[in-house]
């Protein structure tokens, strides 16, 4: 299962489309790609010590428990969604609305739906970091390395390939693609029509 697809699992797709005023499925594919934008957005601040240490300290104000059944959106605090699309996008914030907004049904569902995903994303990953202990054990491509770092594709350290000796490589036609996961897809389409602008939210 994806990090996109756990994180959707934990939503009422339903009440949220009402919630919005969308048509269900389109809402869905908004939050298909909303989810992976702000989750690679994270990845790209941490790669900064200063951003690093500013998610970490973020973590602390958001309850892992919140997954533990499906959410209501309505439950959630959108003022402080609000404030956190900002710190993960920066001045780019609105630039990435409108480029999601073009793949995602448009700028304003796009706007709606950011403040109310932003919160869960933080509480996923303050369930995957596991606690304090290991949030502060993190820093410096720890725990939290690792988990932003296969969002956005980079093998971890866990995850490094093991050494084959070129004769036992397996055989590749030109004409033979390699595969990609649905996960790696969507990372890539996203990180195109992205560019450059992750990596710039407020430290």
């Amino acid at each position: 299962m994806s990090n996109t697809d756990e994180i959707l699992d934990s939503l009422d797709i339903n009440r949220l489309a009402n919630q919005v005023g969308a048509p269900q499925s389109e809402v869905e594919n908004a939050v298909r790609r909303a989810l992976p934008a702000l989750l690679m957005g994270l990845g790209a601040n941490a790669q900064d010590t200063a951003g690093e240490a500013s998610i970490i300290s973020a973590l602390d104000q958001h309850d892992p428990h919140l997954l533990d059944n499906q959410v209501d959106p309505a439950t959630i605090d959108t003022r402080d969604g609000e404030k956190i699309t900002h710190h993960i996008f920066g001045d780019n914030e609105e630039a990435v609305v409108d480029r999601l907004g073009g793949v995602a049904g448009g700028n304003d569902l796009v706007r709606k739906l950011l403040p109310i995903l932003a919160p869960i994303v933080m509480a996923w990953l303050a369930r995957k970091m596991g606690g304090q202990a290991q949030r502060e054990s993190s820093a410096g491509g720890g725990v939290l390395g690792d988990i932003l770092g296969q969002v956005l594709g980079r093998p971890t350290a866990s995850q490094a390939p093991p050494q084959v000796h070129p004769d036992e490589r397996p055989s590749l036609r030109a004409d033979e693609p390699q595969q990609r996961t649905t996960e790696d897809s969507d990372g890539g389409i996203l990180g195109d029509l992205l560019g450059g602008l992750l990596g710039r939210g407020r430290r």
